[in-house]
C-alpha cells in the first residue's frame, strides 16, 4: 500500500548571497556635500572720490570652480569691463553704482556692488592773476587777486606767503621786515568747491635812508 499524506506542504527556499569582502566589515553611510557656491568681492576702487577724467582702478577677488569670469558694470551706461582688475574713466559727475558679477565653471553666479561719487573736474579755466604793489621792507605791500569768473561774489580767497603769513579776501596787504625775494599764493574756491591756485614771485627792496 502506498502512503499518501493527508495534507500538503509548501516549502520556500531562501538563498542569501554575501560577498566575502563584506564579511567582518561594518557598513557606513558617507554624506556627499554640494560644492561651495561662487563668491566675489570688490577689494579696491581707487581713488575713493574720483573726479571726471580720473582713471578709476578696480580690483576684485572671488572663489568657485575655476575658471572664474569677472564682469564689471561701472553704472554709467558704458561697456562692461572684464577680469579681476579693470580700469574706467567717468565723463560726467554724479553717483554711480559699480556692480561686479562672477561666473564659475559650474554656472554659479555671485554679485557685489559699491557706490562711487564722481566729482566735477577742477576747471582748467578759472584764470586768476595776482597783482602786487611796490614792495619795500617794513611797508605794507598790497595784493589783489583778479579772477575771471561769472559769479565772482561767490568766491573765497585764501592767501599764503613764503614767510609764513596768511590772509583772506580778494585783496589784502602784508608787511615784510626783511628785504628779499618772496612768493605769494592765493587759492580761489567757488560755490561748487572747485579751486584754482595762482602765485606771484616778488622782490622786497630795502627801505631808502
Amino acid at each position: 500500500m502506498r502512503y499518501t499524506p493527508s495534507f500538503s506542504r509548501r516549502y520556500v527556499l531562501l538563498i542569501a548571497i554575501i560577498s566575502p569582502a563584506l564579511l567582518g566589515s561594518q557598513f557606513k553611510c558617507a554624506a556627499v556635500s554640494n560644492p561651495s557656491l561662487a563668491t566675489v568681492r570688490i577689494d579696491q576702487l581707487e581713488p575713493a572720490a574720483p573726479r571726471v577724467g580720473d582713471v578709476v582702478q578696480a580690483i576684485a577677488s572671488g572663489s568657485g570652480t575655476p575658471p572664474l569670469q569677472f564682469a564689471w558694470d561701472f553704472g554709467d551706461g558704458g561697456p562692461l569691463a572684464y577680469g579681476g582688475q579693470a580700469a574706467h574713466v567717468y565723463t560726467a559727475p554724479g553717483s554711480y553704482r559699480v556692480t561686479l558679477t562672477v561666473h564659475d565653471a559650474r554656472g554659479e553666479v555671485a554679485l557685489d556692488s559699491e557706490q562711487v561719487t564722481v566729482l566735477a573736474r577742477l576747471p582748467p579755466s578759472m584764470p586768476t592773476l595776482v597783482m602786487v604793489s611796490e614792495a619795500i621792507a617794513n611797508q605794507p605791500v598790497e595784493f589783489v587777486a583778479l579772477t575771471f569768473e561769472a559769479d565772482a561774489e561767490a568766491l573765497s580767497y585764501d592767501w599764503t606767503f613764503s614767510d609764513g603769513q596768511s590772509a583772506i579776501g580778494p585783496q589784502t596787504a602784508a608787511i615784510f621786515p626783511v628785504a628779499g625775494v618772496y612768493r605769494a599764493s592765493v587759492t580761489v574756491t567757488n560755490a561748487a568747491g572747485e579751486i584754482a591756485v595762482a602765485q606771484a614771485v616778488f622782490k622786497v627792496a630795502e627801505a631808502s635812508r
